[in-house]
């Protein structure tokens, strides 16, 4: 069985041959800091470091990398990944530095800060943040989501990927509706707006998923016939639970987001893996039914999200892509021995009647030694077999 094959029976609830592994998508990555130590502790040459995610620091694992891994997706990106970012030279706004994105969220950090010694940009300007109307939001000025710019010379790469590698071809995250809204209001305020404004949250939303809706048609339309998964991002929840209570979210923002997927999977025989941070149990029924087929990272460190208990509860409902190895503790601070034991109970777990994916959860930052990246991924191969 090769790597699509492989991705995609386990996306149907079957049992490949191996479980799947997957390493390099937006949060699946590895930040630069950690990816040249592992790149030195393994003696590999990458002439040619890329970001595709700068505001993560996120970069393009070269291909010896993927396949020291057995790594079975490969990327298909539009230029400047989910957020264009036309330069990324950073530049200073008060006591910040960084980039502005397309939507007008400035993502910085501590102006005072040597450039080398950031680890990461966050949205600290919300172009939003000050309006009172819906006639504000309205009259906002939208970027364009029928521009084919970022796409130029996809589909020739992708139909190649396509037809001489057997690798599974996703994308970064082609979406983003709510989370987006809490980087162009800030995200205290969108908590209180779900009480206070909430048409300001629902126009934004609407007028994101317009952007999206034109985004896919323009971006799938070039390569969607070669596509086996397409990523789109929500984070609703945190550590504890949701952020918002249920009732929002049904009536607020699932059924924005659900005419986001419909339109995804009209557009492209494709499955739709969700990103969605934190403890996310009481939303996962509600994601199988808006028709996302896997959901990622796993974060098995929050609260209720035990692997043989998510398992157990929503294995036949979806998909789980990531949840090999704790980000937070055992990875960063454990040793060899304890990321392969907890990879080992991990995969065993999730394997069951596949519907399951590994890879790292969330992205690999930037303390993570080396040793320990080649212990998970080491461990992931040695005990994927079916």
């Amino acid at each position: 069985m090769n790597s699509r094959e492989r991705v995609n029976e386990a996306l149907n609830h079957k049992e490949p041959d191996k479980i799947p592994l997957d390493l390099g998508g937006n949060q699946s990555g590895i930040h630069i800091k950690a990816y040249k130590n592992l790149l030195d502790y393994l003696e590999i040459e990458d002439n040619e470091i890329q970001y595709y995610d700068f505001v993560q620091q996120l970069v393009d694992p070269c291909e010896q990398l993927l396949k020291r891994f057995q790594i079975d997706v490969r990327y298909i990106r539009p230029l400047g990944g989910m957020v264009k970012i036309d330069d990324v030279e950073p530049q200073y706004e008060g006591k910040y530095v960084g980039v502005y994105d397309q939507f007008g969220v400035f993502w910085g950090n501590d102006a005072e800060k040597d450039i080398e010694d950031i680890l990461y940009y966050d949205p600290v300007i919300h172009p939003l943040a000050d309006c009172k109307t819906v006639e504000d939001i309205e009259n906002y000025d939208w970027p364009d989501g029928k521009d084919k710019t970022p796409f130029k010379g996809l589909r020739e790469y992708a139909k190649n990927l396509y037809d001489n590698t057997d690798y599974a071809l996703s994308t970064p995250p082609t979406g983003c509706i709510y989370e987006y809204t809490t980087f162009l209001f800030g995200f205290t305020k969108v908590l209180r707006y779900f009480r206070t404004k909430p048409e300001l949250l629902v126009s934004a939303m609407n007028h994101l998923l317009d952007y999206w809706i034109n985004y896919n048609e323009s971006f799938l339309s070039e390569v969607g016939q070669y596509l086996d998964v397409v990523c789109i991002n929500g984070d609703l929840a945190e550590q504890a639970g949701p952020i918002m209570n249920l009732k929002l979210y049904e009536e607020m923002i699932k059924p924005i987001e659900r005419k986001l997927s419909e339109k995804v999977h009209k557009l492209a025989d494709v499955k739709i893996n969700y990103h969605c941070c934190g403890s996310i149990p009481q939303f996962i029924p509600h994601f199988s039914e808006i028709s996302y087929d896997a959901v990622n990272p796993v974060q098995i460190s929050a609260y209720d999200m035990a692997p043989c208990g998510l398992k157990e509860r929503f294995g036949e409902q979806i998909s789980f892509w990531g949840g090999l190895c704790n980000t937070q503790d055992t990875l960063p601070f454990g040793t060899p021995e304890q990321i392969r034991k907890e990879v080992k109970h991990n995969m065993w777990c999730f394997k069951e009647n596949g519907g399951y994916i590994a890879a790292n959860i969330h992205n690999i930052t930037a303390e993570v030694p080396p040793e320990n990246i080649v212990a998970m991924f080491g461990a992931a191969n040695e005990f994927r077999n079916y």
